[in-house]
């Protein structure tokens, strides 16, 4: 019976611990006219406390929008409320080479704050990918709770540019780094009960 409630302690603080990855894809229109065919981006996201970690990947916006068009920066809603000067950006790579946080900046009020994806030319174009990770300085634990992407770039009939939201977003799973953890506990409890076994 020990053995059985070490067992469900173990597994327990391992999911605890564990990071999950989230994956949206993007192409609902939540503000502007234009609302491509189909997903024009996906953004994973994991975390493990106040520490995020943000894949971005656009498709091909040049079929799906136009040959200028980019996603010029994702607007994030949190709880608790987030200041961008709260927020250190790091380990950023891809598409883009700089990567910016700040405050409000999406459609219709209600965002905490934005990430600003580049400056000038150097934007996330077609078949691009950026990654980074964002650490938010706050005293209580940060959920970040809705995105919108904006895509700039149109053309005049499709309305210059567009707030988007998430279409899709697929069940969290583990990481495979969340896997190794949990196994590597089952290992370290069963090896305990043997050696209890023979004592």
């Amino acid at each position: 019976m020990r053995f059985l409630n070490s067992l469900i302690f173990s597994l327990a603080m391992l999911v605890s611990v564990s990071s999950h990855a989230a994956v949206e894809t993007y192409g609902e229109l939540l503000s502007g006219t234009y609302e491509p065919g189909a997903d024009f981006a996906s953004l994973s996201v994991s975390n493990t406390g106040n520490v995020y970690t943000f894949t971005l990947s656009a498709y091909d916006l040049n079929a799906l929008f136009t040959n200028k068009a980019f996603i010029g920066s994702i607007a994030v809603k949190a709880t608790p409320d987030v200041s961008a000067g709260n927020i250190t950006i790091s380990n950023i790579s891809g598409g883009v080479t700089s990567l910016t946080a700040g405050n409000g900046g999406g459609p219709g009020g209600g965002w905490d704050f934005r990430f600003v994806l580049g400056q000038g030319q150097d934007r996330l174009l077609a078949n691009e990918s950026i990654t980074w990770t964002a650490t938010f300085a706050s005293a209580s634990q940060v959920t970040l709770d809705d995105y919108a992407l904006h895509v700039q770039g149109l053309t005049k009939a499709q309305g210059d540019s567009a707030w988007y939201l998430n279409s899709i977003v697929t069940t969290p799973v583990p990481e495979p780094a969340s896997s190794g953890m949990v196994l590597a506990g089952l290992a370290f409890v069963f090896g305990m009960r043997k050696r209890l076994a023979h004592v």
